[in-house]
């Protein structure tokens, strides 16, 4: 789900959760955890990336469905502190964006101090804004 790769003082956080890198709960839990080990460890920076072509689709909205209300409570609890711990980091964040990254995926990209984005016909987003919705003020840095 989610490969720690050393690249000497900065690690690299990669979502591998095929096809398309969709946030449950256990690939967020991951992330964050994976996120404050790096951090501890005392890394110089981390680079949040995805596989080629898709960074992350964002909340996995079919699995978030199956969830009771508590599970779903328990989802958005860990989806906020993820992007809260990457919002306040200690140490330089960058988002490689190796592809589309739409909702939660954009989301993720917007925690980092710095993004840089493959080229090609990738989208990147936040769906609210297409619909007329209010982003989370908690979004809103």
């Amino acid at each position: 789900m989610l490969d720690i790769i050393s690249h000497g003082a900065i690690t690299e956080l990669r979502l591998n959760r095929p096809p398309v890198n969709a946030l449950d709960h256990q690939l967020l839990s991951g992330l964050h955890r994976a996120f404050d080990e790096a951090v501890a460890a005392g890394t110089h920076g981390i680079v949040i990336s995805g596989q080629s072509g898709m960074f992350s689709a964002g909340v996995d909205v079919p699995s978030l469905l199956t969830l009771d209300p508590d599970g779903a409570r328990a989802y958005w609890r860990e989806f906020f502190a993820t992007a809260a711990a990457l919002a306040t980091s200690p140490v330089p964040l960058a988002a490689a964006i190796t592809g589309h990254s739409p909702a939660g995926g954009a989301v993720i990209a917007l925690m980092c101090d710095w993004r840089v984005m493959a080229e090609g016909p990738y989208k990147i987003g936040l769906n609210e804004v297409q619909v007329g919705l209010q982003v989370p003020d908690c979004i809103q840095l």
